[in-house]
Protein backbone atom coordinates (compact mmCIF):
# COMPACT_ATOMS: atom_id res chain seq x y z
CA UNK A 1 0.00 0.00 0.00
CA UNK A 2 1.54 3.30 -1.08
CA UNK A 3 1.93 5.86 2.19
CA UNK A 4 2.95 5.72 5.65
CA UNK A 5 3.67 3.07 8.13
CA UNK A 6 4.42 4.70 10.94
CA UNK A 7 4.43 8.73 12.19
CA UNK A 8 7.67 10.21 11.97
CA UNK A 9 9.10 13.34 11.02
CA UNK A 10 11.16 11.61 8.46
CA UNK A 11 7.65 11.32 6.66
CA UNK A 12 7.11 14.94 6.53
CA UNK A 13 7.90 15.28 3.28
CA UNK A 14 5.31 12.87 1.61
CA UNK A 15 3.11 14.04 4.20
CA UNK A 16 3.55 17.97 3.06
CA UNK A 17 3.26 16.65 -0.24
CA UNK A 18 0.11 14.74 -0.15
CA UNK A 19 -1.40 17.70 1.55
CA UNK A 20 -0.79 19.81 -1.08
CA UNK A 21 -3.03 17.70 -3.36
CA UNK A 22 -6.18 17.40 -1.27
CA UNK A 23 -6.14 21.24 0.38
CA UNK A 24 -6.52 24.18 -0.87
CA UNK A 25 -3.70 26.81 -0.72
CA UNK A 26 -5.33 29.02 1.95
CA UNK A 27 -5.66 25.15 3.53
CA UNK A 28 -2.21 24.05 2.81
CA UNK A 29 -0.68 27.55 4.80
CA UNK A 30 -2.79 27.03 7.65
CA UNK A 31 -2.00 23.32 7.94
CA UNK A 32 1.75 24.30 8.49
CA UNK A 33 1.21 27.17 10.68
CA UNK A 34 -1.06 24.96 12.80
CA UNK A 35 2.08 22.26 13.00
CA UNK A 36 4.95 24.80 14.24
CA UNK A 37 2.27 26.26 16.52
CA UNK A 38 1.51 23.09 17.84
CA UNK A 39 5.18 21.99 18.14
CA UNK A 40 5.98 25.07 20.23
CA UNK A 41 3.07 24.55 22.73
CA UNK A 42 4.34 21.00 23.01
CA UNK A 43 7.56 22.45 23.82
CA UNK A 44 6.45 24.48 26.45
CA UNK A 45 4.10 21.79 27.94
CA UNK A 46 6.47 19.06 28.09
CA UNK A 47 4.40 16.90 25.63
CA UNK A 48 5.81 15.47 22.27
CA UNK A 49 6.46 18.19 19.58
CA UNK A 50 7.23 16.16 16.87
CA UNK A 51 4.02 14.62 17.04
CA UNK A 52 2.37 17.70 17.66
CA UNK A 53 3.88 18.90 14.77
CA UNK A 54 1.88 15.75 12.56
CA UNK A 55 -1.14 16.25 14.03
CA UNK A 56 -1.27 20.15 13.09
CA UNK A 57 0.27 19.55 10.13
CA UNK A 58 -2.85 16.80 9.47
CA UNK A 59 -5.62 18.55 11.54
CA UNK A 60 -7.70 19.22 8.41
CA UNK A 61 -6.72 16.52 5.86
CA UNK A 62 -10.65 16.38 4.91
CA UNK A 63 -11.22 20.39 5.47
CA UNK A 64 -11.37 20.84 1.52
CA UNK A 65 -13.81 18.56 0.52
CA UNK A 66 -17.64 19.73 -0.26
CA UNK A 67 -19.64 19.31 1.81
CA UNK A 68 -21.38 16.54 -0.10
CA UNK A 69 -18.01 14.57 -0.47
CA UNK A 70 -18.05 14.31 3.41
CA UNK A 71 -20.93 13.07 3.49
CA UNK A 72 -20.87 10.53 1.48
CA UNK A 73 -16.63 9.78 2.89
CA UNK A 74 -18.29 9.66 6.63
CA UNK A 75 -21.04 7.50 5.05
CA UNK A 76 -18.29 5.12 3.58
CA UNK A 77 -16.24 4.84 6.90
CA UNK A 78 -19.38 4.07 8.80
CA UNK A 79 -19.87 7.46 10.58
CA UNK A 80 -23.22 8.36 11.36
CA UNK A 81 -24.01 11.85 10.42
CA UNK A 82 -25.99 13.25 12.75
CA UNK A 83 -28.76 16.10 12.27
CA UNK A 84 -26.58 18.86 12.56
CA UNK A 85 -24.00 17.37 10.44
CA UNK A 86 -26.43 16.63 7.97
CA UNK A 87 -27.46 20.37 8.16
CA UNK A 88 -23.57 21.54 8.38
CA UNK A 89 -21.29 18.42 7.12
CA UNK A 90 -18.06 21.00 7.14
CA UNK A 91 -18.32 19.78 11.40
CA UNK A 92 -17.33 16.15 9.75
CA UNK A 93 -14.27 16.77 9.18
CA UNK A 94 -12.21 16.21 11.89
CA UNK A 95 -13.46 12.91 12.42
CA UNK A 96 -13.89 12.07 8.76
CA UNK A 97 -9.86 13.07 8.66
CA UNK A 98 -8.86 10.66 11.42
CA UNK A 99 -10.37 8.10 9.68
CA UNK A 100 -8.73 9.27 6.15
CA UNK A 101 -4.80 9.92 7.52
CA UNK A 102 -5.43 6.29 8.87
CA UNK A 103 -6.69 4.75 5.69
CA UNK A 104 -4.60 6.84 3.04
CA UNK A 105 -1.09 7.22 5.05
CA UNK A 106 -1.34 4.27 7.18
CA UNK A 107 -0.91 7.02 10.57
CA UNK A 108 -2.33 4.41 13.45
CA UNK A 109 -0.59 6.78 16.04
CA UNK A 110 -4.06 6.90 18.41
CA UNK A 111 -2.87 10.52 19.81
CA UNK A 112 -2.37 11.92 16.89
CA UNK A 113 -5.63 10.19 15.64
CA UNK A 114 -7.26 11.65 18.50
CA UNK A 115 -6.15 14.93 17.90
CA UNK A 116 -7.43 15.30 14.75
CA UNK A 117 -10.75 13.79 15.46
CA UNK A 118 -11.24 16.32 18.61
CA UNK A 119 -9.84 19.68 17.07
CA UNK A 120 -13.55 20.95 15.80
CA UNK A 121 -15.51 19.98 18.49
CA UNK A 122 -13.68 18.86 21.08
CA UNK A 123 -14.83 15.65 24.00
CA UNK A 124 -14.91 15.35 26.97
CA UNK A 125 -12.14 13.12 27.15
CA UNK A 126 -9.60 15.63 25.59
CA UNK A 127 -6.00 15.02 26.57
CA UNK A 128 -3.65 18.23 27.56
CA UNK A 129 -1.82 16.70 23.47
CA UNK A 130 -5.85 17.02 21.69
CA UNK A 131 -6.14 20.37 23.31
CA UNK A 132 -2.95 21.59 22.17
CA UNK A 133 -3.99 21.15 18.66
CA UNK A 134 -7.26 22.48 19.60
CA UNK A 135 -5.80 25.63 20.65
CA UNK A 136 -2.92 25.55 17.76
CA UNK A 137 -5.54 25.21 15.04
CA UNK A 138 -7.16 28.89 16.88
CA UNK A 139 -4.30 30.42 17.20
CA UNK A 140 -1.57 29.99 14.52
CA UNK A 141 -0.01 33.19 12.46
CA UNK A 142 -2.34 32.99 9.96
CA UNK A 143 -5.73 33.43 11.84
CA UNK A 144 -6.99 36.68 12.20
CA UNK A 145 -10.22 38.11 14.38
CA UNK A 146 -11.14 40.14 17.45
CA UNK A 147 -9.70 38.15 20.89
CA UNK A 148 -6.75 36.31 19.00
CA UNK A 149 -4.14 38.39 21.12
CA UNK A 150 -5.27 37.49 24.41
CA UNK A 151 -5.69 33.57 23.10
CA UNK A 152 -2.08 33.99 21.77
CA UNK A 153 -0.94 35.94 25.32
CA UNK A 154 -2.70 33.09 27.61
CA UNK A 155 -1.29 30.24 25.22
CA UNK A 156 1.89 29.66 26.99
CA UNK A 157 0.51 30.42 30.79
CA UNK A 158 -1.76 27.63 31.28
CA UNK A 159 -3.02 25.19 29.00
CA UNK A 160 -6.72 24.21 30.85
CA UNK A 161 -7.32 28.12 31.08
CA UNK A 162 -6.64 28.71 27.37
CA UNK A 163 -8.67 25.59 26.60
CA UNK A 164 -11.61 26.63 28.22
CA UNK A 165 -11.12 30.50 27.11
CA UNK A 166 -10.72 29.68 23.59
CA UNK A 167 -13.73 26.86 23.33
CA UNK A 168 -15.72 29.74 25.17
CA UNK A 169 -14.53 32.04 22.67
CA UNK A 170 -15.16 29.35 20.08
CA UNK A 171 -18.85 29.04 21.37
CA UNK A 172 -19.37 33.20 21.64
CA UNK A 173 -18.62 33.07 17.60
CA UNK A 174 -20.86 30.23 16.94
CA UNK A 175 -23.95 32.05 18.44
CA UNK A 176 -23.43 35.83 17.06
CA UNK A 177 -22.84 34.05 13.64
CA UNK A 178 -26.72 32.00 14.09
CA UNK A 179 -24.50 28.90 13.32
CA UNK A 180 -25.84 25.48 14.25
CA UNK A 181 -23.86 24.09 18.02
CA UNK A 182 -23.32 20.20 17.54
CA UNK A 183 -24.37 18.55 20.36
CA UNK A 184 -20.97 17.70 22.14
CA UNK A 185 -19.96 21.04 21.75
CA UNK A 186 -22.58 21.95 24.09
CA UNK A 187 -21.75 18.68 26.38
CA UNK A 188 -18.26 19.59 26.27
CA UNK A 189 -19.08 23.27 27.38
CA UNK A 190 -20.94 22.04 30.40
CA UNK A 191 -18.25 19.95 31.47
CA UNK A 192 -15.52 22.56 31.55
CA UNK A 193 -17.91 24.92 33.37
CA UNK A 194 -18.50 22.25 35.87
CA UNK A 195 -14.97 21.90 36.21
CA UNK A 196 -14.19 25.70 36.77
CA UNK A 197 -16.45 25.08 39.89
CA UNK A 198 -14.94 21.94 41.14
CA UNK A 199 -17.68 20.13 40.10
CA UNK A 200 -18.45 16.69 37.79
CA UNK A 201 -21.49 16.48 35.82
Amino acid sequence: MEGLKRSSMDDVGFIKEKLKTRLTPRHFEHSLGTARTAADMAHAYGLDEEKAYLAGLLHDYAKSMSGAEQLAAAAKFGIEANPVEREAPYLLHSELGACMVKEELGIVDREILDAIAYHTIGSCSMTDFDKIIYIADMIEPGRAYPGLDRLRHMALEGLDEVFREAYAHSLAHLIRARKLIHPITVEVWNRLVAQEHGRLL
